[in-house]
């Protein structure tokens, strides 16, 4: 189950970073479409199997969520809309990698709980790789005339994210500590009390929609079945590996999404990007100690008495 759990990750949640970024080049203006269809897939879903068309009480207060609703979706709108904001996949993924120094910050103001040093060293080169990235990113979007100004609007909404990202993150952790894990019914109202907000971006949705080709819907429709199950994996992986392997898997996910972007689509890969993106996966496994070597601790006398 474990395994079939991670292939799962890494397959689906590539699949759908390599159909989004085909779908951004053919068409950026349906970001908060594929965003709002993939809401609705997981409500539906959810509505069906999850509360048995609300039959099934919820274990956690339904008032509990909208915290964690307004930040998941606002979160989850501004990631993908910033790819009609010129930010290329590569430079979103590195940026998104940074939220593990980002929930670290969140965790040790929240919490009063100052971080380890290995913690502290990972962030800060987490944190140079972003921002050597961003640096390369920023070449490439001016030699651009007319996108390196929303190339620095998606930036700043990318870096926003990544603190009311974790403060999604902090806020799921006090629900599951205070009334268990419910993963799939956190799913499900995440993804269905928001969705009536997406009514006020209807007029966008649908001049969107206008211009749309038959093989772009086919890709749309793949696309967020990939998310769904992408989600659905994550959350399952969550309640039953330790958030070091999580995090640790989904880095690598990011990166092997990474790679595939800069071999399939050639996009503009300056060695500042490398020196970046070397430096986040540094600097995640020493987060993670990764690099610290576990001896087993000697066997006592006390011990082999009583596995004797």
């Amino acid at each position: 189950m474990f395994n079939k759990t991670i292939l799962k990750v890494f397959t689906c949640c590539c699949a759908s970073a390599f159909l989004m970024e085909i779908l951004m080049s053919r068409a950026p203006q349906c970001t908060l479409l594929i965003t709002c269809l993939q809401f609705l897939l997981v409500t539906v879903k959810g509505f069906i199997f999850t509360t048995k068309f609300l039959t099934v009480k919820s274990k956690i207060p339904v008032k509990e969520y909208f915290l964690l609703v307004a930040l998941f979706f606002v979160t989850s709108v501004s990631n993908n809309y910033v790819y009609y904001l010129h930010v290329p996949s590569t430079l979103h993924m590195i940026i998104r990698s940074a939220s593990t120094p980002a929930s670290m910050l969140v965790s040790w103001h929240a919490k009063k709980q100052a971080p380890k040093l290995s913690s502290a060293v990972g962030s800060l080169l987490i944190s140079v790789g972003v921002l050597l990235a961003m640096y390369g990113g920023a070449t490439v979007a001016e030699q651009q005339k007319g996108t390196f100004f929303y190339w620095c609007i998606g930036v700043g909404i990318l870096l926003t994210t990544l603190v009311t990202g974790a403060y999604t993150g902090l806020q799921q952790e006090l629900l599951y500590t205070k009334y268990g894990k419910h993963p799939d019914e956190m799913m499900f109202y995440t993804y269905a009390i928001p969705l009536p907000m997406f009514m006020a971006m209807y007029p966008q949705m649908a001049e969107s929609t206008s211009s749309l080709q038959s093989d772009t819907w086919v890709l749309i429709a793949v696309n967020i079945m990939c998310q769904y199950y992408c989600t659905n994996s994550v959350h399952v992986l969550s309640t039953k590996e330790t958030s070091v392997t999580i995090n640790l898997i989904l880095t690598l996910r990011k990166f092997m999404s990474l790679l595939i972007s800069s071999i399939v689509f050639k996009n503009n890969i300056t060695y500042l990007h490398v020196v970046g993106s070397v430096l986040v996966m540094i600097g995640t496994f020493i987060y993670f100690d990764c690099f610290t070597s576990r001896k087993q601790r000697p066997v006592t006398a006390q011990d082999w008495r009583k596995n004797k």
